[in-house]
């Protein structure tokens, strides 16, 4: 490297300043400017929890949740360490979300059972049992709903404060109120929450929502779902939150994703140990749920749809009731891909492997069926009856598929993949 004149001159002068500072051996070095001093490591003894210790932390968490929803911030704020600034204001934008929210309950259990500490960028002892926030949300539950957190303790002051608090990465995970700012929406057996400066109002997504639910609601009134009333439902077009692993891992990662929710307590019924159900907003896909009814409207679908069935007619009518202009999806776009395809349903087992191709291969047979088999009533029927001819001890439902076609239609599988790739044939070529 060729350095700039009078560098090399400077350079071996501070070369000798050195050199002079080390021969000294015991000379003072020189004072760093203000700011501009290391910071030390914080210091963490190790350090053996008590008993008493997970009382203390699970009086503090009950004083926590009990401030949360009387709307003490101050309260709340008071089980946090509040000599970390950045934990203060995370923890503000919580207690802000959750004032937003129709929160029924709100309560953490603390369990006997230590992890490994996080990192807290404060001195003193640390402590991480298990904690389990359990909350229920007016209209969106209709039980309280269990979710694993990640939460280290500091004792600071001759007591316990949260000294960390992240998301844990469990599936299922619906805590729309963990993150950044929200707004939120409640209608009846419904909750809307949006990101506070996103692109969409809460109470005009949850017109939006009120108003498909309706329309899919009463195309698939004839689905025997086994449950009575309705379905309480979050809509979370945040980025906050975590859905089922994998969901929207990759370029063909889902827009949106339905999930459902275990309730908290004994069930009464197999559908009542379910406290409702999830529409979660993919955070890379740019809050399609709050600009996109084709998105809401299929995810709905879900919802409300028939569930012992394969995923190719669980997706398919999906894709056929999210309103695609003349049941075009973009597949149009994707035509002569699809014509060369593999001429095939695909199963349970390898439905997701080809993204959109399964996406429009299942819309495609579907609307075959609909359209040209005996309109939408005659195919909720065949749902209703699918499981019936499911092979015993098969998993994959897709194995009864040409038993089922035959019992409501008459028809083979070869018949319906015939079907399926002529309305491809069909699709527009400019």
């Amino acid at each position: 490297m060729k350095f700039g004149e009078g560098v090399s001159t400077r350079l071996g002068v501070l070369l000798a300043a050195s050199f002079a500072v080390l021969a000294a051996g015991c000379a003072d070095l020189p004072e760093l400017p203000e700011g501009a001093r290391p910071s030390a490591a914080p210091s963490h003894p190790p350090y053996a929890a008590t008993p008493a210790d997970y009382k203390a932390v699970q009086d503090l968490l009950t004083r926590r949740a009990g401030a949360a929803l009387k709307g003490d911030e101050a309260g709340f704020l008071a089980t946090v360490d509040r000599r970390d600034q950045k934990l203060v204001d995370q923890q503000q934008t919580i207690f802000t979300n959750l004032q937003q929210l129709p929160m029924k309950s709100l309560a953490y259990e603390v369990e006997e059972t230590e992890h490994t500490p996080d990192e807290v960028r404060n001195d003193g002892v640390l402590f991480a049992p298990k904690v389990v926030e359990v909350a229920r949300l007016e209209e969106a539950h209709r039980a309280p709903v269990a979710s694993s957190t990640d939460m280290t303790f500091v004792r600071h002051d001759g007591g316990w404060v949260i000294g960390r608090d992240r998301a844990a990465p469990t599936e299922r995970y619906s805590r729309p109120w963990f993150g950044g700012p929200v707004t939120a929406a409640t209608g009846r057996s419904v909750v809307v929450v949006t990101e506070r400066e996103g692109p969409t109002e809460a109470a005009e997504l949850l017109d939006r929502v009120t108003t498909a639910r309706a329309e899919i609601k009463e195309d698939l009134r004839s689905v025997w779902r086994g449950e009575a009333g309705e379905t309480p439902l979050i809509v979370d077009a945040t980025f906050n939150g975590q859905p089922p692993g994998g969901t929207f891992e990759g370029d063909d990662g889902a827009a949106a994703v339905t999930y459902w929710v275990d309730a908290v307590g004994p069930p009464r019924s197999d559908m009542s140990s379910l406290a409702g159900a999830v529409i979660k907003d993919n955070p890379t896909a740019t809050n399609r749920l709050a600009t996109d009814d084709r998105t809401l409207r299929h995810e709905l679908s879900h919802v409300y749809g028939p569930a012992l069935v394969p995923t190719w007619v669980n997706e398919g009518l999906a894709e056929y009731l999210s309103g695609c202009a003349s049941n075009i999806c973009g597949e149009d776009e994707q035509r002569d891909k699809l014509l060369a395809h593999e001429r095939a349903i695909p199963g349970d087992d390898e439905w997701g492997e080809d993204g959109s191709i399964d996406y429009a291969i299942s819309h495609a047979a579907v609307s075959w069926l609909i359209e040209e088999n005996g309109g939408l009533k005659k195919f909720l029927e065949f749902c209703n009856d699918f499981f019936l001819h499911k092979p015993g001890g098969r998993e994959d439902f897709h194995d009864g598929t040409g038993k089922a076609l035959r019992a409501s239609y008459g028809l083979t599988e070869r018949d319906l993949i015939e079907g399926t790739w002529g309305w491809f044939e069909d699709l527009p070529t400019g």
